[in-house]
């Protein structure tokens, strides 16, 4: 068992005060930081986002091979950048990578920020093509991009999975987390950030260029019906997602329950003591809201 520090990430949008809370610092607030990285063998785009144990060291120095998966806490004051990820094929034609980035989110909490309720963006709509999909791009209608786009209202407990080539959004005032593919390879076809910064163009296209921006949407419209049933994830008792990619498990503990670990599970304790449970994810161990750890019995 390995625990680790706390490992925020810089993100052109913002939030983060929900994380402040969870880790128990004051003042809570929303900033650059909107991310939070759980048992990280990923580095993000800037370098950042391995995970470092308590003990000062990188958990890459643990682990012998890298973790088939990354997990993320985020929490959106400002909505996300419209976005895509590829999927394996194309991360191997444009990045050199044998991982795209397919991800689930399962919402854990909402706010509502200036009147507005929470929300996602996701899927393209019926009728989408790339040349339309590019001439928006190229005349930065935001209104018009927002606009091809599903926009579903969003609450405690929904579960979404989003496969490499779709096209989304998360919308202000969303807390949740995230299990992806172990990439942090993010397409977006904004120029200016909603935070209201200007991009460089490799954070748009990745450094892959315009055509390989482009080619990475999936450019199959739906309805928001087959949307739901495509995207929306009903979960299986604690299982909130299972796929070919991860899984994704919600264990609501009792005093001195034990989780066995298997060959390895990464941990966060999104509750506990102080809010009225304790939980014991190990005999006799007792961990405090916003611990984040990884258990093992094999590989590290």
């Amino acid at each position: 068992m390995l625990e680790m520090k706390e490992n925020r990430v810089y993100r052109p949008f913002l939030g983060g005060k929900m994380l402040d809370e969870l880790s128990g610092t004051e003042p809570a607030s929303d900033g650059h930081y909107p991310e939070r990285w759980i048992c990280s063998t990923t580095a993000a785009s800037d370098g950042t986002g391995i995970s470092v144990t308590t003990d000062g060291k990188l958990l890459t120095e643990y682990v012998k091979e890298p973790l088939p998966v990354l997990v993320k806490l985020l929490d959106s004051y400002s909505r996300l950048m419209i976005q895509v990820h590829p999927d394996d094929a194309r991360a191997a034609k444009y990045f050199h990578s044998d991982k795209g980035k397919a991800e689930s989110w399962h919402i854990l909490g909402t706010r509502t920020i200036h009147g507005e309720e929470p929300y996602v963006y996701l899927g393209f709509k019926k009728g989408i093509t790339k040349e339309k999909w590019r001439l928006l791009y190229e005349k930065q209608d935001v209104k018009g991009m927002e606009e091809c786009l599903h926009k579903i209202p969003v609450k405690s407990g929904d579960t979404f999975f989003v496969p490499g080539g779709v096209p989304h959004a998360m919308g202000r005032g969303v807390y949740f987390a995230e299990v992806q593919q172990p990439t942090d390879i993010t397409l977006r076809t904004e120029r200016i950030s909603p935070a209201k910064e200007l991009l460089p163009d490799e954070s748009l296209h990745g450094g892959a260029g315009w055509d390989a921006l482009f080619d990475c949407f999936d450019y199959d419209g739906y309805s928001l019906e087959e949307i739901m049933q495509r995207y929306y994830v009903l979960p299986e008792g604690e299982i909130v997602i299972r796929n070919q990619y991860f899984t994704m498990e919600k264990i609501h503990c009792l005093r001195k329950r034990v989780v066995k670990s298997g060959n390895w599970k990464i941990a966060v304790v999104i509750d506990g003591p102080g809010k009225g449970k304790e939980y014991y994810l190990t005999e006799d161990t007792e961990f405090l809201a916003g611990q984040t750890i990884i258990l093992c019995s094999q590989g590290v």
